[in-house]
């Protein structure tokens, strides 16, 4: 029986800035302060979705969290009884003020650490969400996508953020990967953390040893297939601020630059030899050096954060085959764009290669593995999702509308404390909110 992974992305929100607030995140810092455009941003993400749902592919889609968070701003002490107080968050306190409006929750990859039911204690799809308390924009956003996430895929077991502050910091599954052959079998776990000695010089971990057990044991993964590897403090420095930077992972393939761990123990040959023990193949690992590719162009061209997808209608063929689908920085990049060309010529890797113009993520440090959360399920699970939550060419068609109605084309961080601005964001996620509750576009995705 198969196992499929959907992929879950959520429709980037009207009040899309560079506010400069990722920690450790080179292109999010790099462009603070510039004039982001919401409405480019949101429909470069829906272009890849209707890619990703082009290959048969299910694709699920949230809609943004709301912003600005009122509820936010009043637990950190400011009387915002209405719209026009705003301003005054703004002028006082500038960070607080992008966080109550941040967008990052469009980057899925960290919503949540998700395992098959196949893995886990429950039988169903277990997912850990994230707590994000590395930083102060992330960490609003684990309520809302607790109650979404347990919306959106009702037969699966939803386990809340780990308690415990900055000692149990987890940002989901952009620094956990899945391995196995395809099929409905228990796969094995690779969980990567970046505190313990030694430490990065410039940037503070944000995913730590402690939380990714806790994971572990919540879910009832299996000890014997369940793997702990240290990123390499050099990574981290150099902006690979989640393992999903520098590593990706599908099925049975591992693709990873040579500085992405620390590993003197020898964790990942480990894996690769319990790899070979259960499933009677080897584990497929392409391991990038320094001279193929420089860690700091590896950070830049976020190759290693391409997104990886096996088309439906080949699964079970010769012709099954995954596509890569990388952000266009790698095409634009001489010694990136030779190596997926060799994976998919030399190597047969992947059947092809689909470049995507993701320039607003990007400039937050986002590329297509960061806009998308991969949950496997079987087909009778995937039966059991709610269809509202599903993308469709119709609601794809009504967003784009939506979109083009009331989204800015660009905008500046003291222009969101408008009230017109405000105003015209509310609208917009109002009227998103009615599409995702529409009877008639429920209908089309079933």
């Amino acid at each position: 029986m198969e196992l499929i992974e959907a992929q879950l992305d959520r429709l980037v929100g009207p009040t899309h800035h560079f506010g400069g607030l990722g920690v450790g995140n080179v292109a999010s810092l790099s462009h603070a302060g510039n004039i982001s455009n919401p409405a480019a941003a949101a429909i470069e993400g829906l272009d890849k979705m209707r890619m990703v749902a082009s290959y048969g592919v299910p694709q699920f889609i949230l809609p943004p969290q709301s912003r600005p968070d009122i509820t936010f701003l009043k637990q950190v002490g400011f009387q915002v009884e209405d719209d026009s107080a705003l301003e005054h968050v703004g002028e006082e306190s500038p960070a607080t003020f992008s966080a109550a409006m941040s967008c990052s929750a469009m980057w899925t990859a960290n919503a949540a650490t998700v395992s098959a039911g196949v893995d886990n204690r429950f039988g169903t799809p277990a997912m850990t969400v994230a707590n994000l308390t590395a930083s102060l924009h992330r960490a609003i956003e684990p309520p809302a996508t607790l109650l979404e996430l347990r919306n959106a895929f009702p037969h699966a077991t939803l386990l809340p953020p780990l308690p415990g502050g900055t000692a149990m910091r987890d940002e989901g599954a952009a620094n956990q990967m899945r391995f196995g052959n395809g099929e409905n079998q228990a796969g094995l776990h690779l969980f990567v953390y970046g505190d313990g000695e030694p430490a990065p010089k410039h940037f503070w971990p944000r995913q730590t040893l402690c939380a990714c057990q806790a994971i572990a044991r919540g879910q009832g993964l299996d000890p014997d297939r369940t793997f702990f590897v240290k990123q390499n403090v050099n990574a981290i420095d150099a902006g690979a601020f989640h393992n999903d930077v520098v590593a990706a992972s599908h099925h049975d393939l591992l693709i990873h630059h040579d500085a992405a761990f620390d590993d003197p123990a020898g964790v990942i040959a480990a894996m690769e030899d319990r790899y070979q023990e259960i499933f009677g193949t080897p584990l497929r690992r392409i391991v990038v050096s320094e001279s193929e590719l420089s860690l700091a162009d590896a950070v830049s061209t976020y190759l290693f954060n391409s997104q990886i997808v096996t088309p439906r209608q080949c699964v079970g063929t010769s012709e099954a085959k995954p596509v890569l689908i990388c952000p266009t920085q790698v095409q634009q990049h001489e010694a990136a764009n030779a190596l997926i060309q060799s994976w998919i010529a030399e190597s047969g890797l992947f059947s092809e290669v689909q470049f995507v113009d993701l320039s607003q993520s990007m400039s937050g440090g986002g590329g297509p593995a960061c806009l998308r959360l991969r949950i496997p399920m079987t087909e009778q699970q995937l039966q059991q999702t709610n269809a509202r939550f599903r993308w469709t060419p119709e609601l794809d068609e009504r967003l784009r509308e939506t979109i083009q109605r009331f989204y800015p084309t660009q905008v500046s961080l003291s222009e969101l404390a408008h009230r017109d601005v405000v105003t015209q964001a509310k609208n917009a996620q109002a009227e998103i909110g009615k599409l995702f509750l529409s009877e008639e576009l429920r209908a089309s995705a079933q």
